[in-house]
């Protein structure tokens, strides 16, 4: 057992306690909110299962990955149709006493179904044709996702599927071509999105070609059939020139699709979050607003903070979503510079530790899946503490083990489970 990993953990579900307590303290009424007592119920579950993950072989998780998977997206699918909302979205699946958001547990099942398929196509996986399971394994709930919509959470799905893609040996230029592939996509929908906002009226050819729809398609068909054209002839010719030209064009074609896919799937309210962490004041009194209270709170603290229970952004209701999207702001305004420091150096270690568990994995299964974990608590600290001090957008993703939020803390806390298999039977043969 790693007992300092259990114990960083407990440190860093400890402190987001005490934190969720700050947060909901009304120092006017001398009340709490109560959170936190839930809060502590999730743990005392999570601790359970927990220590159940450190008993079961973690490699029984690869032979039921599919029906792990295929069980988590058919909740994830009813949640879509049949969810209790929540600020317009359909995320969670309410049971009266308690309710569960299944795309939470959707993350950790990806990570289980694409480290065994990943462990299994081992030899053939530097073939781009292998890409294309696991591709569409990690798709399949991020569309759904987006349709709750919760671009927060479907954005990781991304890191999950390029990280395990990597250490599983993959092309690295495969990989490449897939990270430019979602730059096209994104990008030329949040150009458009800007101009849109701002009101900018001029005009030229290249911004007229995007603003249409179907010239875009016909153009990414047409770059398509000549990509798919050129992989043909090199296939029966081995010319390697055509490399040149089958390569670039998928990448073109397929981020133009992607694209528009983008613009007609993302909420204008998404696009704009995502462009108002380039520039809160393009929208102080709306979606930059809540990076503007996150950094007063923070800048407030100074470097000791103001001390436990008298946060004034936190206290007197300023920063919103304080329990879950902006813990890491209450952090540094109670606890100041010195608190924040302490927490990221909490979750540097918990990372650390998760690698370490990769590298020294008896086998490939169990070293994707630490991987795969590594990556979901690295993006939701990256991202979380990003979107708090302003460079990263506001995605709504919880701080792990801190924020409040059951589905996210079990999924963390089995996340953690696995782990401590991982490591306990690495000696194990």
């Amino acid at each position: 057992m790693d007992y300092l990993l259990v114990i960083a953990v407990m440190v860093a579900v400890a402190i987001g306690i005490l934190m969720i307590y700050s947060a909901g303290f009304d120092p006017i009424d001398k009340m709490n909110s109560g959170l936190y007592r839930k809060q502590i119920l999730w743990f005392i579950f999570g601790l359970i299962l927990m220590i159940g993950l450190t008993i079961i072989n973690y490699q029984a998780l690869g032979e039921f990955s599919l029906h792990i998977y295929i069980v988590v997206l058919v909740l994830l699918i009813i949640t879509t149709i049949f969810g209790t909302p929540v600020r317009n979205t359909r995320a969670w699946l309410n049971f009266g006493v308690f309710s569960i958001q299944p795309s939470e547990f959707m993350k950790l099942a990806l990570v289980i179904i694409l480290a065994k398929y990943l462990e299994i196509r081992e030899r053939d996986i530097n073939r781009l044709r292998e890409l294309i399971v696991p591709t569409i394994l990690t798709f399949i709930p991020i569309i759904i996702i987006l349709n709750q919509p919760d671009f927060g959470t479907a954005i990781i799905f991304i890191p999950i599927l390029l990280t395990m893609l990597f250490v599983g040996g993959a092309d690295v230029s495969h990989l490449v071509s897939i990270i430019l592939i979602a730059a096209i996509a994104m990008v030329v929908p949040m150009i458009l999105t800007y101009r849109e906002w701002i009101g900018a009226e001029s005009s030229n050819f290249i911004l007229d070609f995007f603003k249409d729809v179907n010239l875009i398609l016909i153009v990414s068909s047409v770059l398509l059939v000549i990509t798919i054209a050129a992989f043909m002839f090199h296939f029966f010719s081995v010319k390697k020139f055509l490399r040149k030209i089958y390569i670039p064009g998928a990448i073109l074609s397929l981020g133009l699709l992607a694209s528009v896919l983008i613009q007609n799937l993302f909420k204008v309210y998404q696009k704009r979050r995502i462009l108002v962490f380039l520039n809160p004041d393009l929208d102080p009194q709306g979606s930059g607003y809540n990076i503007i209270q996150s950094k007063i709170a923070i800048g407030s603290g100074g470097f000791f903070g103001k001390g436990f229970l008298k946060g004034s952004q936190s206290q007197l209701g300023f920063l919103p979503e304080k329990t879950s999207d902006f813990i890491f702001s209450v952090v540094a305004e109670a606890w100041g510079l010195f608190g924040g420091i302490v927490l990221i150096s909490l979750f540097g270690f918990i990372i650390f530790r998760c690698i370490q568990t990769a590298f020294e994995a008896k086998d490939k299964f169990g070293a994707l899946l630490a991987s795969g974990i590594t990556t979901i608590f690295f993006f939701h600290v990256l991202v979380n503490i990003g979107m708090a001090v302003g460079i990263m957008p506001v995605t709504g993703l919880p701080l792990c083990f801190v924020s409040y939020g059951g589905s996210n803390l079990l999924m963390s806390m089995i996340s953690i489970g696995i782990i401590l298999n991982i490591r306990a039977r690495k000696f194990v043969y």
